[in-house]
């Protein structure tokens, strides 16, 4: 399949050209933003990039930060732009960032498609290719559309935890979920989006509203904790603190029940408010997990900086880590410091029992992933025989005084 991004903040442009070009065999992906684009090209290949010059209220030549973007990246991918003016210093500018033709509007169709069809026909058993709008963001939030779906954490510390089902499940994440017929439903994309129209605090409060509506269906208060994906630049708002207290004491939640699961991929950019809402949810109980160890920006020094009550290590060293000596040091290693710290860890994407009976070796503490339970509804665990609920879960905190206080009897 021939995937194609077209930008145009004109809805009734974009209409026109996906109808146009859409033909078995080729994908089209439209979108009205600059920022959206940027966030689709970092998780997806593209083809064919066809933008607009003008993309922004604010008037001037906006595309051609895209296509020096793109033209630098991926050289391999075509890319045109649109403009409703073009003369002798446009064409200039366009060929020196990287675009293959600058075609004037009303756009030459023919030529147009020409360029994302491709110099071979299409094949004649080729698939339907189909069409995908973005939403613009702000409309896209307005629509509250977003939904969560749950996935347990599931002991497996010697004496708790087994190979095999039923699992217990130590706590719940919560995961999520946009509607399936749009780009968006990748999280990833999303919160790409959102972080470049500076609404990440917006995205994220309908994640939490989403996550605090489906885990009150497992009636979990008392019995297991909430795990919540924060985006750590969400918690830069001065109001990040007390709605979300207000909004976890509606939902019935004790404030110890809840952990911050810390999902940033980028800086932080006010590191001072971070650590002031940070402390302030830390004095109310709240507890802090620190996600995808090993990889991006969760690195040694935030568990150093953060402290965190739970690291949860990448399940990039998870995969195939019964085939990989090297991974196995690598997870045993890590299980090893964080017993001396007193912070319990989590493996993700644990997804078969040969991984499984490696990782229960080391005495990693919890594991997730595919092999216990894919995410779901709540209502799909309220009977599932694969799962079963924990005792009343033990405070990390106090686990974590305990070795400290441990290793320093050793030391002494």
């Amino acid at each position: 399949m021939r995937k194609i991004l077209l930008l145009d903040d004109e809805p009734a442009v974009l209409s026109v050209l996906a109808d146009y070009l859409q033909a078995p065999g080729i994908d089209i992906v439209t979108c009205r933003e600059i920022e959206a684009a940027e966030a689709l090209l970092e998780h997806h290949r593209f083809d064919v990039v066809v933008t607009d010059l003008r993309v922004s209220e604010l008037g001037g030549l906006e595309g051609m930060r895209l296509i020096r973007w793109v033209s630098t990246h991926f050289p391999e991918t075509t890319v045109l732009a649109m403009s409703g003016y073009v003369n002798d210093d446009v064409h200039a500018l366009g060929r020196s960032v990287g675009a293959q033709a600058i075609l004037e509007k009303p756009i030459d169709l023919r030529r147009l498609r020409r360029y994302v069809h491709g110099e071979h026909p299409i094949p004649a058993d080729a698939p339907e290719g189909v069409v995908a709008e973005v939403d613009l963001l702000d409309d896209f939030l307005a629509a509250g559309s977003i939904r969560a779906v749950l996935q347990p954490i599931v002991e497996l510390a010697s004496g708790t935890g087994g190979t095999t089902p039923p699992f217990v499940a130590h706590a719940w994440e919560s995961l999520a979920r946009a509607p399936a017929t749009t780009p968006l439903r990748n999280p990833e994309i999303l919160f790409s989006y959102a972080s470049r129209k500076e609404r990440l605090w917006e995205t994220d409060l309908l994640c939490i509203k989403a996550a605090l509506r489906e885990a009150t269906k497992l009636q979990l208060q008392g019995r297991s904790r909430l795990f919540i994906n924060t985006q750590p630049r969400s918690m830069t708002n001065p109001s990040f603190a007390p709605v979300v207290i207000d909004l976890i004491a509606e939902a019935g939640f004790k404030n110890h029940e809840i952990v911050f699961e810390l999902t940033e991929q980028q800086t932080i950019v006010n590191p001072q408010a971070f650590a002031k809402t940070l402390g302030k949810l830390r004095d109310e109980g709240f507890q802090i997990a620190l996600d995808d160890y090993g990889v991006g920006f969760a690195n040694l020094r935030l568990v150093q900086d953060l402290r965190p009550e739970y690291l949860k290590l990448s399940g990039y060293f998870c995969r195939d880590v019964h085939k990989d000596p090297f991974k196995q040091m690598i997870v045993r290693a890590t299980g090893e410091m964080c017993r001396t710290l007193g912070i319990p860890v989590i493996l993700e994407s644990v997804e078969t029992a040969d991984e499984l009976e490696v990782v229960r070796s080391f005495d990693i503490d919890f594991g997730q992933g595919y092999y216990f339970a894919r995410p779901a509804p709540a209502d799909d665990f309220l009977h599932a025989e694969r799962i079963v609920m924990s005792a009343p879960p033990v405070d990390p905190a106090v686990a974590r005084a305990a070795a400290l206080a441990t290793a320093g009897d050793i030391h002494r």
